[in-house]
């Protein structure tokens, strides 16, 4: 596949995956391995705020007063305003669903794997259409119409999610065992399997780790761990689906359902407020230490060549499931609580399927009023973070809407990416 595609005279770059690591040659590693051993670190001057990069993505800034607030603020804004309305979209979602396989009909044992076949059509057409959608959106003049388009996008994939776990998540509490220490086995197992394909667990983290910020480069194309530069687009796009829908997915679930289960077995299982409670104490100090750790952690490859080939691998590895255990507890925490409060509201008892589809709206709308809509299931693809303040996980949130903002009100033509894009 082309690294790019020529259209209207603009370039469709390559999507690339969120944590697509940048492939350096022996001879590379061998130079980078010296510089590291025999020259002393380059210290940037204070009073310069950007270092001139050679790749577009990787705009570093040193320091300065904008870089120390998005660095203080952008965890916050994430763990306390975006996820919770996350949450809500996908618990009125996940029990919309639930009430409906309550009754006579979702009973019937063909309906979930129905329903997973309809979200696994939905998902293929998405993944084989993705370059045309791209370019039809990039060739509008119309501002609203193409924001709107990108919103029916995100809403569409963000249900057919919902969708694909409910299934598969009811169809493994249905007919497999419900013994917490088979289910952690598995957990273990499905853990380990990803890190033996992807090298790395990083795509079993989620919000409020990894948000999105609604834009054309990054909610349409769907990035790809894989080197696809010698085969079609289609085909591609093929691979990845089957890749991440079928093999990934499942893998995720089992993961998920495990840790998921041996909470709910020793965390207070009979008191849901101290549960939760307990769940979201534990949750946040650990997600806002690996938020605002995460740059340190690179400074370990200032170590000698053993431990920089070795020792950097396995820190990540280890933050990595810290942060898929701090999902899993903020999750939960929230969780339980919307259990335990708002759907005790009058209107949840009378009329669920109504109460229900107005939490999912009111989220929805919240979200794509803040321009984060697409967190409900992430960035497609690549988001790239000109200060380089969260290496390990896709969070310049608060960055690309400052940009906009900043764009919209300087230029009555403001452009719809957050700012302008380096491959257009």
């Amino acid at each position: 596949m082309n690294e790019s595609s020529n259209y209207n005279d603009r370039f469709r770059p390559r999507a690339q995956s969120l944590f697509e690591a940048r492939q350096r040659t022996n001879t590379e590693l061998t130079i980078s391995l010296l510089d590291r051993l025999i020259s002393p670190r380059k210290v940037t001057d204070s009073s310069d705020e950007t270092a001139t990069p050679t790749d577009p993505c990787e705009i570093i800034v040193r320091t300065g007063t904008k870089p120390t607030l998005f660095f203080i603020f952008q965890p916050l804004v994430a763990g306390f305003l975006v996820f919770p309305l996350l949450i809500l979209f996908w618990q009125a979602g996940w029990n919309f669903m639930v009430e409906w396989l309550q009754t006579s009909t979702g009973k019937h044992w063909s309906v979930l794997p129905l329903l997973y076949c309809l979200a696994q059509l939905i998902f293929l057409f998405i993944y084989m259409d993705q370059d045309r959608l791209y370019d039809f959106v990039h060739r509008q003049n119309s501002s609203l119409f193409v924001r709107i388009i990108l919103q029916l996008h995100n809403l569409l994939m963000a249900s057919n999610y919902i969708v694909q776990w409910v299934s598969m998540w009811t169809i493994w509490d249905r007919y497999t065992s419900n013994e917490w220490v088979l289910m952690l086995i598995v957990s273990i197992a499905a853990i380990l399997a990803v890190i033996t394909i992807m090298g790395h667990p990083c795509d079993l983290v989620c919000a409020p780790f990894i948000l999105s910020y609604d834009s054309i480069e990054y909610n349409i194309r769907i990035g790809t761990p894989f080197l696809t530069e010698k085969i079609s687009e289609r085909l591609a796009h093929f691979l990845n689906y089957i890749f991440y829908e079928f093999i990934m997915s499942l893998l995720s679930l089992l993961a998920w359902r495990g840790s998921y289960t041996l909470l709910d077995v020793f965390l207070y299982p009979k008191d849901a407020y101290k549960s939760a409670g307990l769940s979201l104490c534990l949750g946040f100090p650990l997600y806002f230490l690996l938020m605002y750790t995460q740059s340190c952690s690179d400074r370990i490859c200032s170590l000698p060549t053993f431990f920089y080939l070795n020792y950097p691998s396995l820190i990540r590895n280890i933050r990595h499931l810290a942060a898929f255990f701090a999902c899993v507890l903020l999750w939960r925490g929230f969780w339980l609580l919307f259990d335990t409060y708002v759907e005790k509201v009058p209107l949840a008892v009378q009329s669920p399927y109504f109460f229900y589809l107005v939490c999912m709206s009111i989220a929805f709308i919240m979200l794509s009023l803040l321009r984060t809509a697409s967190s409900i299931n992430g960035p497609m693809s690549h988001m790239c973070d000109i200060y380089d303040l969260f290496p390990h996980y896709p969070n310049c949130y608060l960055i690309c809407f400052y940009n906009d903002l900043k764009h919209s009100t300087s230029s009555k033509n403001s452009p719809i990416e957050p700012y302008s894009n380096p491959f257009l």
